[in-house]
């Protein structure tokens, strides 16, 4: 069964999620200092909480 959405919940979940995404691949490709993976890492670490958060109160996840 397919969940209606909010529009502007969908829209903040799909920001998230493509932000999210670059930063994994900015990891992926490395070429960085040690400060700024450290913190492109804890970025990630939060967003992933915000995502899962936003998932939570749309109800996709059980």
């Amino acid at each position: 069964m397919a969940a209606v959405l909010p529009l502007f919940d969908k829209h903040e979940l799909d920001a998230i999620r493509y932000e999210r995404e670059e930063l994994l691949k900015r990891l992926q490709r490395g070429g960085m200092d040690a400060h700024s993976r450290i913190r492109t890492e804890q970025k990630v670490k939060l967003l992933t909480a915000d995502l899962i958060r936003l998932e939570l109160r749309m109800g996709l996840v059980r």
